[in-house]
């Protein structure tokens, strides 16, 4: 197997100064160069990373720990987080949980054993002990999600706000029976969307009775589910936490003869492309997921290399209401 000592010998020079010309850690002549990549090349070395990111303490790579790949939303703040790392000379790692602690605690050990340099934190579950553990000792940003309670950089949107225009929307629309469809209440964002679209409503002087609340699963199935579940309701308005719950209620509403947006006004949140892809093409709230995911990227790769932590970072974006055709 080839190696820097193989290396060395073949181009004539010492291990230490391949060393330094591989790691760019001292000078090295042009003369010197060009004989050890010809050696590189002619034994096809490949430097040894690993062992090199344990010596030096940096692995130029920043890990991203998020609950499902499938999530499409994530993904856009995926492409933000990567567009950003690339351009500073760093690779992403994706660890998917599934929201479990084990996967989760898993996932963190990368930074914990230098295979990464710090972590993004896209898990909207995450567990209090998880996020603890890395407090005060790694680099660590959460976005999309965060805890009050603990002392680590985070980067959001106004979610409050984001229930607060759902609600508008459709009380404007002249609507009079109102869902909210949420999911998982460790979710920061499903309490604070629901918080803002219940505040709304009973600002408008909507009566209790013609406010419904439930959680489903985030997907296609869950948003057909709560329809089922609401059908007898008569509910005429519908805001779900994620487009993709939105879509399906509109599928579930299609196959049973009734009309979006004569009959029900459905609002998803997240902005997705495809809601200008169904019919009819679907109103969201959206959230600047690719400048999100470039803002975390920014802060913990500045975090990273300067080594020191950024006490109380946070930043907040504004969340936008998109009308297209379901309301």
């Amino acid at each position: 197997m080839t190696n820097i000592q193989r290396v060395a010998q073949l181009a004539g020079v010492s291990v230490a100064t391949v060393s330094r010309m591989i790691n760019n850690t001292g000078n090295v002549t042009s003369k010197t160069r060009k004989k050890v990549e010809r050696a590189i090349a002619d034994l096809d070395y490949v430097p040894n990373m690993l062992a090199r990111n344990f010596r030096t303490s940096k692995s130029k790579s920043i890990l991203v720990l998020l609950t499902s790949i499938s999530n499409m939303f994530y993904m856009e703040i995926v492409h933000g987080i990567s567009e950003c790392a690339n351009s500073n000379g760093y690779d992403i790692l994706l660890s998917e949980t599934d929201g479990f602690l084990d996967k989760q605690i898993k996932g963190l050990e990368k930074v914990k054993n230098h295979i990464a340099d710090g972590a993004v934190i896209l898990e909207s579950t995450i567990h209090d002990d998880v996020l603890l553990s890395m407090e005060e000792k790694y680099p660590v940003i959460q976005c999309c999600s965060f805890n009050e309670e603990i002392d680590l950089p985070y980067i959001i949107v106004d979610n409050e706000k984001s229930g607060v225009l759902a609600a508008e929307e459709l009380i404007a629309a002249g609507r009079r029976k109102f869902a909210f469809v949420g999911t998982n209440d460790r979710s920061m964002y499903n309490r604070k969307r629901r918080s803002g679209f219940l505040k709304t409503l009973r600002n408008n002087k909507i009566s209790e009775e013609n406010i419904f609340v439930m959680n489903s699963s985030l997907g296609f199935e869950g948003g057909r589910c709560a329809v089922r579940e609401l059908r007898d309701r008569n509910v005429d308005s519908f805001f779900f936490v994620s487009d993709m719950q939105a879509i399906g209620a509109m599928r579930e509403f299609f196959e049973n003869g009734v009309n979006v947006p004569r009959d029900v006004s459905i609002i998803g949140h997240d902005n997705l492309e495809l809601c200008d892809v169904v019919i009819p093409p679907l109103t969201s709230i959206s959230q600047p997921a690719r400048e999100m995911g470039s803002e975390a990227a920014k802060v913990l790769i500045g975090h990273i290399q300067g080594g020191e932590k950024i006490k109380g970072y946070k930043k907040i974006f504004q969340p936008e209401l998109v009308k297209r055709g379901s309301v």
